[in-house]
């Protein structure tokens, strides 16, 4: 169970890590800049369903975290 975005967070980088993956290829995904995307995925901004679940696809995350980054961060 994921307790708090910081994990989801946690998930994408090492997940980008593991696959090679740069910011510019999920950004690609998302739609978005590069700097949008990158920012969504840190958990500083929501990303829509379509989004989130391009990236889950892209990064093979849970629907957990898929949910995740579709809520809107506390600052």
């Amino acid at each position: 169970m994921i307790t708090s975005r910081t994990q989801v967070t946690d998930m994408i980088q090492s997940a980008k890590i593991l696959k090679g993956i740069k910011w510019s290829q999920i950004a690609e995904v998302v739609g978005q800049s590069k700097e949008w995307s990158t920012a969504a995925c840190l958990g500083q901004m929501a990303m829509t369903k379509q989004q989130a679940e391009a990236v889950g696809e892209l990064l093979e995350l849970t629907d957990e975290a898929i949910a995740w980054l579709q809520i809107v961060p506390y600052k």
